[in-house]
């Protein structure tokens, strides 16, 4: 069944946390596919070719979820799976993220290597902005000039997905709505114009909402 709602980032980020003078920078970025996480995570180890380890985890959502994970060399546990297990906690899906590693001379241990690595994560992770991803489905509604600014005052009150309003023969106002609204918006729309507007489908797609949390 194919998923209507999902979490991810908004857009690549890098982040740096230094702990007993270790360095651990943090690669984020959104990714749609198991090749676009190997290609982002090859372009990391490029900018960092003298770093030991380079740490990482990625997940692919959708109809069959994917996901990676590897501590790179580092003692078993203490790397990939932390930042699996964060991405996991933080319910996102098509992410990638690559912790990069300088030593700094002084171990941490393991604990203290789970602690840090899950931690430039989560720096990482909030620096590429979180966000709700949903499936909408697309309207465009064209209208009598008379009912326009009503129509339109209606659907935003109902807090609709407004788009563009275009101007042809009559005003078109382009609408989005998740699946379970259609009644309602079908609904608002003939209440609103007496029954005028024309209702077109446009098709379906995948509208952002900043986490504001």
């Amino acid at each position: 069944m194919a998923r209507l709602s999902w979490r991810t980032v908004t857009e690549p980020a890098e982040e740096r946390y230094e702990v007993k003078k270790s360095i651990f920078i943090a690669n984020v970025s959104p990714i749609e596919t198991p090749e676009q996480a190997m290609d982002f995570l090859r372009a990391a180890k490029s900018k960092y070719p003298d770093a030991r380890h380079h740490v990482y985890a990625w997940k692919v959502g959708g109809e069959t979820i994917m996901k990676k994970y590897s501590d790179d060399g580092e003692p078993a546990g203490t790397g990939g799976m932390p930042v699996l297990d964060l991405i996991e906690k933080q319910n996102l899906d098509d992410v990638i993220v690559v912790v990069t590693r300088y030593f700094g001379g002084v171990l941490l241990g393991t604990g203290g290597l789970s602690r840090a690595y899950s931690k430039a994560a989560e720096l990482g992770i909030t620096a590429a902005k979180p966000c709700q991803m949903t499936i909408l489905c697309q309207y465009a509604i064209e209208v009598e000039y008379g009912d326009a600014d009503r129509l339109l005052y209606a659907l935003k009150k109902a807090d609709f997905c407004i788009g563009e309003t275009t101007y042809l023969t009559r005003p078109t106002l382009h609408i989005g709505c998740e699946a379970e609204e259609i009644p309602s918006l079908e609904k608002t729309v003939m209440d609103q114009t007496a029954g005028r507007a024309t209702i077109t489908f446009l098709g379906k797609s995948a509208s952002r909402r900043d986490d504001v949390s």
